[in-house]
């Protein structure tokens, strides 16, 4: 039973570590599989606050350049202001 209960928090610790990375393609996901403009725009949110600060350069300026066929209608000086923030905090 102890095993039981170490390996349930070990593998706690373990995904609460786990560093998320900058998938493109889910971005582009979301725009294109979202009808809804206020649904689209809120789960992008969501996305550039949990996956956006591991993002590099290149993939920041890629969905920067393309906000507007990938949002649609979703696309708002919130989202742009949020990616032009975190490519001036990006490291590469």
């Amino acid at each position: 039973m102890r095993w039981l209960l170490l390996a349930f928090v070990l593998s706690l610790v373990y995904g609460a570590t786990i560093k998320r990375e900058c998938s493109v393609s889910e971005f582009v996901n979301i725009g294109y599989s979202n009808h809804d403009p206020k649904e689209r725009a809120d789960k992008v949110w969501g996305w550039l606050e949990e996956s956006g600060p591991v993002c590099t350069k290149e993939q920041l300026t890629l969905l920067y350049s393309n906000l507007g066929s990938i949002l649609g209608n979703a696309d708002s000086m919130k989202i742009r202001t949020r990616i032009e923030q975190l490519y001036e905090r990006a490291t590469k």
